[in-house]
C-alpha cells in the first residue's frame, strides 16, 4: 500500500464530492487537496517515515475529514445556488426594464409616425425620429433607475443638462414636442438624482 495509491484514492473522493459544483470551485478544491497531499508525503519522507505509515496517515485523514468534506460541499452548493439566483434575478430585471423602455419609446414615436401618415403637418425626417428615439430612451432609462432606486447623481445631472438643452432648442425652434421631451428629461434626471440623495441618507 503506497502513499501515492492512497493519494489517488483521496483525489477520486474529492472529485466525487465536488461533482455538480461550478467547475472553477471544484477545480480549485481538487488542486488544493492535491497540493496538500504532495506536501504531506514529501514532509513525511523527509522525516524518515515509511511508506506504509504515510499511507495509513493519509487514509486516516480522509476518513476523519469525510464529514467536513460533505459539509463543505453543501455550503458551496448553497453559495452557488444563491449566486445563480441573484444573477438570474438581475438578468430578468434588466430584460424587463429594457422591454419597458423600448415599449415606451415605440409608443411615443408612434404618435408622430401616425400623424405623418395622416397629415402633412407632421413633417418629421428620419433624423428627427432618431433624435427623438435617443432622447425618449434617456427618459425611459432615467425613470427606470428612479423606480428601481438605483439613483446616481452624475447620471441624473447629465440627463437634466440634456433636458435643459432640449428645452432651449425647442423654444428657439418653436418645437412643442422637443419642449415636452426636454421637460420629461429634466424630471427624469431630477428623480434619479433624488433617489441618490435618499440612498446616501
Amino acid at each position: 500500500m503506497s502513499p501515492e495509491r492512497i493519494a489517488a484514492l483521496v483525489t477520486r473522493w474529492v472529485r466525487l464530492y465536488t461533482a455538480g459544483l461550478p467547475a472553477s470551485v471544484a477545480q480549485r478544491r481538487i488542486e488544493e487537496i492535491d497540493a496538500d497531499l504532495r506536501d504531506h508525503i514529501a514532509h513525511e519522507h523527509s522525516s524518515g517515515i515509511g511508506n506504509r505509515r504515510i499511507a495509513l496517515g493519509i487514509a486516516s485523514r480522509m476518513v476523519r475529514g469525510a464529514a467536513a468534506d460533505v459539509a463543505w460541499r453543501e455550503h458551496e452548493a448553497r453559495l452557488s445556488q444563491t449566486r445563480s439566483s441573484k444573477e438570474q434575478t438581475m438578468q430578468t430585471r434588466l430584460g424587463t426594464s429594457a422591454l419597458r423602455v423600448t415599449a415606451f419609446v415605440l409608443a411615443v414615436l408612434a404618435i408622430p409616425l401616425i400623424g405623418a401618415a395622416l397629415s402633412d403637418e407632421f413633417a418629421w425626417s428620419v433624423g428627427d425620429f432618431v433624435l427623438a428615439g435617443v432622447l425618449l430612451s434617456l427618459i425611459g432609462i432615467a425613470f427606470e433607475l428612479a423606480v428601481r432606486r438605483s439613483g446616481n447623481a452624475l447620471i441624473g445631472g447629465a440627463v437634466v443638462c440634456i433636458g435643459v438643452a432640449a428645452v432651449v432648442v425647442g423654444e428657439a425652434d418653436d418645437a412643442p414636442g422637443l419642449l415636452l421631451i426636454g421637460a420629461l428629461l429634466v424630471a427624469g434626471g431630477s428623480a434619479v438624482a433624488y433617489r441618490r440623495v435618499q440612498r446616501v441618507r
